[in-house]
């Protein structure tokens, strides 16, 4: 009876840890990470680190922003919050995206 129990309780762990991977991304910032929450359960970019600021302007925020999941789920709010980006920064990406500006 005691294995079945511990059997059950490690299902439902492993179980609800592939549900948190699919509903959530994980965004990576060095050692720190933040859990942003998805619109549908996919795998789609579930662990994701935009790097520090040298690395989003050689890799483009607008390149960055171009994955409709990550933007949508907040990631250039998310940079914007943590500094690294500006406002306007974020504001010129989108309106690239959207308008071809």
């Amino acid at each position: 009876m005691r294995d079945r129990i511990i059997k059950f309780i490690i299902v439902c762990a492993v179980g609800y840890a592939l549900y948190f991977v699919l509903a959530h991304h994980i965004i990576m910032f060095g050692r720190d990470f933040v859990v942003l929450k998805k619109e549908k359960l996919d795998l789609g970019h579930s662990f994701y680190s935009p790097g520090d600021r040298k690395e989003i302007m050689y890799k483009g925020l607008d390149n960055m922003l171009m994955n409709e999941d990550l933007r949508n789920a907040g990631l250039g709010e998310l940079l914007v919050e943590r500094g690294l980006i500006s406002e306007e920064e974020l504001e010129g990406a989108l309106n690239k995206i959207d308008y071809g500006e």
